[in-house]
C-alpha cells in the first residue's frame, strides 16, 4: 500500500539560523548554572540576518532607540537640574515657551517613535518571553539580551505609570508652573495623606530609582547593538570599544538620574 507524503509546509524567508525577525520558531538554550553566572561574558559573535533585503524588525527597534535614546539623555539631565529648583523652573519655562510646537514635538519625537519602538519590542518579547539564552538575537551576549528584555518590561511598565500619573494630557500631577514641588510629590509623597517615609510612599519612590537602572542600561545596550545592527560598527574590535564607551555614558547618565532622584526628595 503506498502512504501518500504529507506536502512540506511552506518555507520562511527567513533561514533556520536565528536573525531575530520573527519568521521561524523560537529556539531555546538551557539556562546557566546559578553559580557560573558571574563566568558569563558581555561580549558575543553576531549571527548574520537572513531577511534577504527586507527590512529587519530589528532594524526599526534600533533608529527609534537611537531616538529615544537622546530623548532620554536630555530628559534626566533636565530632571538633575532639580538640584537646584528655580534652575529646574527655569528650563521647564524653556520647554513651554514653544508654545503650540511643544505638543507636536512630543507627538513627532517621543510619543511616535515610542510606540513603533513599544509594538516591535512587545512583538520581541511575545516570541523570546524572558527566556535565557534564546537564538534570536544576534549581537551581544545571552546575558546582554536577557538583560536587555527584563528592562523593557520595567521601563514599559513604568512609562505607563509615569505617564498617567504625571502627564497633563492624561489629568497628571505634573504643573509647569510649580515643576519642582509637583515632581517632587508625585515621587516621594505619591500618596499625600500619608507620610513620605510611609512604605507605600517608599515603594513608588523606590519604582523610579528603579526606573532609572532599567532606563541607563537599556539605552547603553540598545545604542552598542543597534548600531552593530545597523552596519555602523563592524569589526569587534569597533564592537567593544563602542561597548566600553556605551558603558562609561551609561554611569555618568545614571548619576544624572540618581542626582534627579535624590533632589526630588521631600525635605
Amino acid at each position: 500500500m503506498c502512504v501518500q507524503a504529507s506536502p512540506a509546509p511552506p518555507k520562511s524567508p527567513c533561514s533556520s539560523q536565528s536573525c531575530g525577525c520573527g519568521g521561524h520558531g523560537p529556539k531555546t538554550k538551557p539556562a546557566p548554572d546559578p553559580r557560573a553566572i558571574l563566568a558569563l561574558r558581555f561580549d558575543g559573535q553576531a549571527e548574520a540576518c537572513h531577511c534577504r533585503g527586507h527590512a529587519c524588525p530589528r532594524h526599526y527597534l534600533a533608529y527609534t532607540g537611537m531616538l529615544l535614546a537622546g530623548f532620554l539623555l536630555l530628559h534626566l539631565t533636565l530632571n538633575s537640574l532639580a538640584q537646584w529648583p528655580d534652575k529646574f523652573q527655569d528650563a521647564v519655562n524653556h520647554n513651554h515657551a514653544l508654545g503650540g510646537l511643544l505638543p507636536v514635538a512630543e507627538v513627532g519625537l517621543i510619543f511616535l517613535p515610542l510606540a513603533i519602538h513599544a509594538a516591535f519590542g512587545l512583538r520581541t518579547l511575545r516570541r523570546e518571553k524572558l527566556k535565557f539564552g534564546v537564538d534570536k538575537h544576534h549581537h551581544g551576549s545571552d546575558l546582554r539580551q536577557w538583560l536587555q528584555r527584563c528592562s523593557a518590561v520595567v521601563l514599559l511598565t513604568f512609562i505607563l505609570f509615569h505617564l498617567a500619573t504625571l502627564h497633563r494630557w492624561l489629568g497628571g500631577r505634573f504643573d509647569p508652573h510649580n515643576a519642582y514641588a509637583s515632581v517632587a510629590h508625585a515621587v516621594w509623597q505619591f500618596w499625600p495623606n500619608l507620610p513620605a517615609h510611609h512604605p507605600a510612599n517608599l515603594l513608588i519612590a523606590d519604582f523610579y530609582l528603579l526606573a532609572i537602572v532599567a532606563a541607563v542600561y537599556h539605552l547603553a545596550n540598545g545604542i552598542a547593538t543597534g548600531a552593530e545592527v545597523l552596519g555602523w560598527v563592524k569589526t569587534a574590535t569597533a564592537q567593544r570599544r563602542l561597548w566600553h564607551f556605551c558603558l562609561g555614558g551609561a554611569l555618568g547618565l545614571f548619576l544624572a538620574g540618581l542626582t534627579a532622584w535624590n533632589a526630588l526628595a521631600i525635605k
